[in-house]
């Protein structure tokens, strides 16, 4: 595919609590743009508080995709939201708008910007089932280790926080699903789409207060009704989006199994290692990654990736970050 061909899009990529939304929206909002969401948190419905989910007064009027398409426990692989945000893509573009992706999910970002074609694989309940039971009893970090130890390739391609993609891909393995490519995808021979990346980057120990800050508000927003009335709509911890930093703390809390100090202590430290493992996803080092620090004066930060947008959109050859490298 020649670049010139290719349809434009903005992707604002970045860890947790860098700040992403405002700056995706602002960009949506001077660009006639419209949000695509790529942060596998969001797809849930009833699921706000603990995902910092942003509300219709935060998108300002932009129309934001991809969120709120699942309830709880239904299962959506990355070839199925690949297939479906490409023709969100397509039809944004189709209305002559601007796509911005924006999301901290880099395994979805990069499949995205990078055209992996994923295969679908076949669960195979027997084997669900036993990895289900390893996974209660043992826990997520030894079925981590295991996936790196059999599979290190597939391993640096999964969320190994996430116990239902650390399940899945070890499914993948065992089945002997995976191609040759090793991580069971294959990028695309030609970019398929002209795109910007904008990075966000705050101060680690500042990016730590934010984090403390965002669950005291979390608490003052009705974080444990929210997940109280999961429960008693009949979730789980054992469903997939349940299972998510801030829901299975808050789940230990409700059980009484921990207190409340604890329980904030866990997701803090949960959503640390969440920030170190985008961090490898996103790395400073990337020439395709235009990187903005955000830690002090984000104003300027913002009128300057504004400015660095709109210079690609008028001139992209020298603008144009080379999606289908690295």
């Amino acid at each position: 595919m020649n670049p010139s061909s290719a349809p434009r899009l903005i992707a604002v990529i970045g860890a947790t609590a860098t700040g992403k939304t405002p700056v995706g929206i602002e960009i949506a909002l001077a660009r006639g743009g419209e949000v695509v969401n790529c942060d596998s948190r969001l797809f849930y419905r009833g699921m706000d508080i603990a995902t910092a989910k942003p509300s219709e007064s935060e998108m300002r009027g932009v129309p934001h995709h991809l969120i709120d398409i699942l309830k709880p426990d239904e299962h959506f692989s990355l070839g199925e939201y690949l297939k479906l945000a490409r023709a969100t893509i397509a039809d944004i573009v189709g209305r002559g708008k601007l796509p911005v992706l924006l999301g901290g999910s880099g395994q979805y970002v990069w499949a995205l910007i990078e055209g992996w074609e994923v295969p679908e694989i076949e669960p195979d309940p027997t084997l669900r089932a036993d990895l289900e039971q390893r996974l209660e009893t043992d826990g997520v970090e030894v079925l981590a280790r295991e996936l790196v130890a059999i599979a290190p390739e597939i391993a640096s391609d999964t969320d190994l926080l996430n116990p239902r993609r650390v399940v899945r891909a070890i499914e993948r393995v065992q089945s002997n699903s995976s191609t040759s490519h090793g991580s069971g995808k294959k990028k695309a021979d030609d970019p398929p789409f002209e795109a910007i990346m904008i990075g966000l980057t705050v101060e680690r120990s500042v990016l730590h207060q934010r984090v403390l800050d965002r669950l005291d508000s979390m608490l003052e927003d009705g974080w444990q009704g929210e997940v109280e009335t999961l429960l008693a709509t009949g979730y789980s911890a054992r469903d997939r989006a349940m299972s998510g930093i801030g829901y299975r703390q808050m789940i230990s809390h409700i059980a009484d199994e921990a207190d409340l100090a604890e329980t904030i202590r866990l997701t803090a430290v949960a959503t640390n290692r969440l920030i170190r493992h985008q961090n490898n996803w996103f790395k400073q080092d990337d020439p395709r990654i235009q990187w903005f620090d955000m830690t002090e004066n984000p104003g300027d930060q913002v009128k300057s990736i504004l400015k660095s947008t709109a210079n690609w959109i008028s001139g992209p050859d020298e603008f144009l970050l080379p999606a289908g490298e690295g």
